[in-house]
């Protein structure tokens, strides 16, 4: 690690000796209620009638599921693990410093944090301490390869996001056929995506019961990727970071 490791503005005032990274796992349970949840999103969208998934731009679904998770999901409780007492207010395009500070303004798409009841102090930087999920549409205007891997995971291989974390969080919405095996894979698979997005492991399925596809969603797939630069007041070098990518079907 070189000697100039960062000490960003998001450090000011608290002492290395209160956190560690990484911050610890998220974990698949974590996961899979947050996907409950964006298919629950997507189930009140369709079913409002009012709301033209197929046709909408990128930030017009967000902004929708956004709007129904908060005002809805996490207020009602209905999604089994998913209310007030367990999550923050979900945010939507929260502005967030980057690994070392240089970028203050990175605004990840969607944000779910934990409440966490514990007595002792957690050993993290609660700002960043958080599933952060990166929307991308993926169609016959948006390549996997371009704008779902070049705009969107990129940002969490280089320390945008999700930079104290382990893992994160992509969510296409898919049209025009698109699929992770005929379409992901193959573009991460390019040489200059493997290298860029410095890739451990390509996409695989998840086999965890709950993981799998349903009407509208594939299986959720993880990929794993280097993260080469170093954290704040000298923490080491970045582990690698688990992507989970969820593709929901929007045509």
């Amino acid at each position: 690690m070189s000697e100039a490791t960062p000490t960003g503005h998001f450090t000011l005032g608290v002492s290395p000796e209160c956190y560690r990274l990484p911050h610890p796992h998220l974990g698949l349970p974590v996961i899979l209620v947050i996907r409950r949840v964006l298919c629950r999103a997507f189930e009140i969208l369709r079913q409002d009638g009012k709301f033209n998934l197929a046709a909408a731009a990128e930030d017009q679904v967000t902004a929708a599921l956004r709007a129904v998770i908060e005002n809805d999901l996490r207020q009602t409780g209905s999604v089994p693990g998913f209310n007030r007492r367990a999550y923050e207010p979900v945010e939507r395009q929260g502005q967030v410093a980057n690994y070392d500070g240089t970028r203050p303004a990175k605004s990840p798409d969607l944000c779910f944090k934990l409440r966490h009841d514990d007595y002792e102090p957690r050993m993290v930087l609660s700002e960043y301490d958080a599933l952060f999920v990166e929307c991308k549409p993926v169609d016959a205007a948006h390549f996997a390869g371009r704008d779902y891997c070049e705009k969107g995971l990129i940002r969490f291989v280089r320390g945008d996001y999700a930079w104290a974390m382990q893992e994160g969080m992509m969510l296409a919405y898919v049209r025009d056929g698109r699929t992770i095996a005929g379409h992901l894979i193959p573009a991460m698979s390019e040489p200059r995506h493997m290298a860029s997005l410095a890739i451990v492991e390509l996409p695989a399925p998840c086999t965890a019961p709950g993981a799998g596809a349903d009407a509208h969603m594939e299986a959720i797939h993880l990929s794993k990727h280097r993260r080469s630069f170093p954290w704040p007041d000298r923490k080491g070098d970045a582990s690698d970071i688990t992507i989970y990518h969820l593709w929901h079907d929007c045509s």
